[in-house]
């Protein structure tokens, strides 16, 4: 794959990282992703605001609920839509990388990593 890794997609901001990227990104999980409630969370990096407002205005734009559950760690999110009736986890973290990165991981509604051939969908549409 050529933008998700083992664990997620991760890159520098203004590189990889776009408002672009992110909402090409945004509307590829609204057409691939069959998620009536997604909750999403972030770490502490200034970029990952901005991310987290496009995630919200995109997927909301096409009928889907969004609950932002702010700073929070990766586990907990991940816990947290096994527990509820959320159908995709989105975190907006990019662990130990320098702070000039960012990344996206995606949560099946098991609080499991997307399957992969639904990242494979997405990946094509933002080719």
């Amino acid at each position: 794959m050529k933008y998700f890794g083992t664990d997620g997609l991760r890159g520098r901001v203004d590189d990889l990282i776009t408002e672009d990227f992110v909402t090409r990104l945004a509307k590829a999980i609204a057409k691939f992703v069959d998620c009536g409630t997604v909750l999403i969370g972030r770490d502490t990096r200034p970029s990952g605001v901005w991310i987290e407002k496009i995630f919200i205005n995109v997927l909301t734009s096409h009928g889907i609920k969004v609950h932002s559950l702010g700073v929070v760690p990766t586990t907990a999110l991940s816990y947290i839509v096994a527990k509820t009736d959320a159908n995709l986890g989105i975190v907006v973290t990019a662990s130990h990388n320098p702070p000039e990165w960012n990344g996206i991981k995606l949560f099946d509604e098991s609080g499991r990593k997307l399957k992969d051939e639904i990242i494979r969908k997405i990946e094509v549409a933002l080719c």
